[in-house]
């Protein structure tokens, strides 16, 4: 997972644009993958822990406060200084120029409660329109589970073949809700939970999103506070490489498996 660690954290994302609307989007040549969520289901923290950056994305307490799509450059690659005059359309055209070998992370506003129906809209257009999209990445409270509008969005990207992932964040109030540095005994409790989890989400899904049908879906347990060892060989926060590594093979980015040696973020 070096490669993946390496990609997001060695320079700092770049805001290339933000927009309410989609005709408004810019064009690129670059692979794009969009994040989608529930309002306050921790997307702005889970994009922080991406980027490996504390104020990337704005975060609140409040729902709803991510109101355009925001569009953020990310490239292991330094980028050269920003053009010091020109018109909008030009400075953007250099942006994408100088965003040599990376891709775009989209921030979509919330949708359910507190989050506006044209939003909703937008973000549909989206999803299914933008050509340099690869994959969408769905977060879901673990705590939760499936909401209304979830199994809406989800059964939408399934009917229309779009490629996605559902991300099970805040993970660790089911890992080790307790306990700061929990025990081998209480982890392993942890990750039975984890466990029985999925797996309901996985039998909800075959119900009200496939049909009755049986069907594959990605699924990724990640934390944007937590690790599962503070000061140990595990101090990445759960599942963020692996989210990582999920994002460089959507866009085609990822340079080898040979440093990966497993999937499965809850065994050390």
């Amino acid at each position: 997972m070096k490669q993946a660690s390496r990609f997001f954290t060695a320079q700092s994302p770049n805001l290339l644009f933000s927009e309410a609307q989609f005709r408004k989007l810019p064009q690129s040549h670059h692979p794009e993958v969009t994040f989608l969520g529930r309002s306050n289901v921790g997307k702005s923290s889970m994009l922080n822990t991406l980027f490996g950056r504390s104020n990337v994305a704005f975060t609140s307490t409040k729902p709803g406060k991510t109101r355009l799509m925001n569009a953020y450059g990310v490239s292991p690659h330094p980028m050269s200084a920003a053009p010091q005059s020109g018109t909008k359309g030009e400075i953007m055209a250099e942006s994408w120029r100088r965003l040599r070998g990376g891709c775009l992370v989209i921030d979509m506003p919330g949708y359910g409660a507190h989050s506006r129906a044209d939003w909703g809209t937008e973000i549909m257009k989206y999803i299914e329109h933008r050509r340099q999209l690869r994959r969408a990445f769905v977060l879901v409270d673990s705590e939760h589970g499936l909401k209304t509008t979830d199994l809406t969005i989800l059964t939408h990207l399934f009917r229309k073949g779009i490629p996605h992932t559902i991300i099970l964040s805040k993970i660790d109030k089911l890992v080790h809700p307790h306990s700061s540095f929990p025990s081998s005994e209480k982890l392993q409790t942890g990750v039975v939970e984890v466990k029985k989890r999925t797996e309901a989400i996985q039998a909800q899904l075959k119900k009200d999103v496939w049909g009755g049908r049986d069907a594959a879906s990605d699924i990724l347990c990640v934390s944007s506070e937590r690790s599962l060892d503070e000061f140990g060989v595990n101090r990445e926060k759960i599942g963020i490489n692996e989210l990582r590594w999920a994002i460089l093979c959507a866009c085609g980015l990822q340079e080898s498996r040979k440093d990966v040696q497993s999937i499965n973020i809850i065994e050390a």
